[in-house]
């Protein structure tokens, strides 16, 4: 992917924002178990590559993110994604989903709505997106 970093100041501020939000997330998600951290690098690597060279260079040498980046680099090279990441990814994203509505009762809201669309976004892409093949090394 080539990098584009001749955007306006808005728009890199808002890919920055977009980037540093993903990279706190995958931060959560490198410690926590059942929380995706592949999924939230691609979108930050993705955010600051459209942004900040500095930043995209130092999540890429980042190391609490070191195992994740095999999936990432993984992805770049034969954009696929393995069976186990896309598990948790789905997951994580429906039971945000669950947690949301058993916390706030299923009272229709805007925010609802958009969790909603985004665990659907989620399950979608894992879905379309081809499977790795972890049976070679």
């Amino acid at each position: 992917m080539a990098a584009d970093y001749n955007r306006g100041v808005v728009t890199r501020v808002l890919y920055i924002g977009l980037g540093l939000t993903a990279v706190g997330l995958a931060a959560i998600g490198a410690v926590l178990p059942g929380m995706p951290t592949t999924v939230f690098l691609l979108i930050a690597l993705w955010a600051f590559s459209r942004s900040s060279r500095h930043l995209h260079d130092w999540l890429r040498s980042a190391p609490l993110f070191r195992d994740a980046m095999t999936h990432v680099d993984r992805y770049h090279a034969e954009r696929s994604i393995t069976r186990g990441v896309k598990a948790v990814a789905v997951g994580a994203a429906w039971t945000s989903v669950a947690l949301f509505f058993y916390g706030r009762g299923l009272e229709p809201s805007a925010t609802a709505v958009i969790l909603v669309l985004l665990a659907m976004a989620c399950t979608v892409f894992m879905a379309i997106t081809r499977t790795a093949d972890t049976r070679r090394s």
